[in-house]
């Protein structure tokens, strides 16, 4: 039996694994605009009673060791900061990204990442932030005593959101860090729908 000369297995070889590698990655990852268009809309939160609870745990972690009035008062701090709003919208043009929601003042920024000043309904500020990176939307809030960062990733379904929450600070021994869950309650854009705008 003639087997093949090494050369054409090689080359056979590197055809193949050309070919899984494009199998492996499919489509070519979607754009910010595509992205925005694919997030955009209203989202009610879908956690229920245990992520509702998973919040004074994330906190309670978050100051265990600081000396116990120090730990109250950074608990009630970060139990505000933490509060669950009770749904989202989602907006995005070419030049900016807004989250709004009834719980607080909405989160406007250039679409492109750069830091804009940023206040609180409470009166507490802060650079933010707002991009997509590797599919998801990324904000960014960076304060004097610490930074909070959230991270929206977009399910398959196109509606299903999880919501990363992450607060860090030099005045707290571990950082807080939970999810929560949302559902759309508005149907995405279409492009068909996009285009006739």
């Amino acid at each position: 039996m003639t087997r093949p000369p090494v050369s054409s297995l090689c080359v056979s070889g590197l055809f193949l694994g050309a070919l899984l590698a494009t199998a492996l990655a499919g489509a070519s990852p979607l754009n910010a605009g595509e992205l925005g268009q694919r997030y955009a809309g209203e989202y009610r939160f879908s956690g229920g009673t245990t992520e509702r609870e998973s919040i004074p745990a994330a906190v309670e972690r978050s100051v265990d060791g600081m000396f116990f009035i120090s730990r109250g008062i950074a608990y009630d701090r970060l139990m505000h900061v933490c509060e669950i709003c009770s749904s989202y919208r989602l907006s995005f043009t070419d030049a900016q990204v807004t989250v709004a929601g009834p719980c607080q003042l909405s989160d406007v920024s250039p679409a492109d990442g750069s830091e804009v000043d940023h206040r609180t309904k409470s009166g507490d500020t802060s650079k933010l932030s707002q991009r997509f990176l590797d599919g998801a939307l990324v904000q960014y809030f960076r304060g004097e005593e610490g930074a909070r960062k959230v991270v929206w990733t977009l399910g398959p379904d196109g509606v299903s959101l999880a919501v990363h929450v992450t607060i860090t600070s030099k005045h707290l021994p571990h950082d807080v860090d939970y999810t929560l869950s949302y559902k759309r309650v508005t149907p995405p854009v279409s492009d068909a729908d996009a285009g006739s705008h």
